[in-house]
């Protein structure tokens, strides 16, 4: 990667609204490949249909009411029928979704979810996108629709997710902590900012998120640190930017988030 990669931190993003405008799909899947630049957001929208939404280089980010879901390569979100969601990419990333027809809700689901995207499923959705849009729907095409649609139902799910926190003196820490993760405010600091004490704060993340400040805080830093890893960064960059002390800690940190160091994870 390029020395200017660590500028992108400071950068806004280019907020666009969906160009894909089509009433209905016609077919069972319909493939959509394009290329996402860096600092991209897709403002929120929904569809009819449901879709799977995958790239296969870079990590992007997608935001629905029920939370953030931060998908890199190995994994895909399936988005059921008219859920609003908005879509960020900081770093850029080929864009790999395939839309599919809303009679497959009983077999994918009602909820959004994160699949995880083995060899044969990311071969898969690669085929798929690169069918013409008006492709003829024969017998051929139907059989690996259903291959498709068995493999992302025998998925296994992700917990690349963080939900979203009503609780109003919650969402200024959380505001800040996503626009910049390498904050190191103490939860007491916090507790000063908002009007609460430490226990209380504690209390209202453990039952938000099933985790308390210090776990939620090394998981949203071990997210955005994914997004890094993918852009090509080198732990020491990502370790300063994240607010760690050194490599070392920020290889301790993510191992206990994703149980493998940042360079096993690379490699996976």
């Amino acid at each position: 990667m390029t020395e200017n990669l660590s500028d992108q931190t400071t950068s806004s993003w280019i907020s666009i609204k969906t160009r894909f405008n089509l009433k209905t799909l016609g077919k069972p899947v319909y493939p959509r490949a394009s290329t996402m630049p860096p600092w991209q957001h897709v403002q929120t929208h929904q569809h009819t249909w449901g879709q799977l939404a995958y790239t296969s280089n870079g990590v992007m980010s997608i935001n629905t009411p029920a939370g953030n879901f931060v998908i890199p390569p190995d994994q895909a979100l399936w988005l059921p029928p008219n859920l609003p969601h908005e879509t960020f990419c900081r770093y850029g990333g080929h864009f790999r979704s395939v839309y599919i027809d809303g009679d497959y809700i009983d077999v994918l689901g009602s909820q959004a979810k994160l699949l995880h995207v083995d060899e044969l499923l990311k071969a898969i959705i690669l085929e798929i996108c690169q069918w013409d849009p008006d492709y003829t729907l024969d017998e051929k095409k139907l059989r690996f629709i259903d291959v498709f649609i068995d493999r992302l139902e025998s998925a296994p799910t992700s917990a690349f997710f963080m939900p979203t926190a009503q609780d109003t003196r919650l969402l200024p820490i959380i505001s800040e902590l996503h626009a910049n993760p390498g904050c190191n405010k103490t939860l007491q600091q916090w507790g000063e900012q908002v009007g609460a004490s430490t226990r209380t704060l504690n209390r209202l993340f453990n039952k938000s998120f099933a985790m308390n400040f210090s776990q939620w805080k090394q998981k949203l830093r071990g997210l955005r640190a994914v997004e890094m890893i993918e852009a090509g960064y080198s732990q020491q960059v990502i370790a300063e930017q994240l607010g760690f002390e050194s490599s070392s800690a920020f290889n301790t940190a993510f191992k206990k988030v994703f149980y493998c160091t940042p360079g096993q994870y690379l490699r996976k």
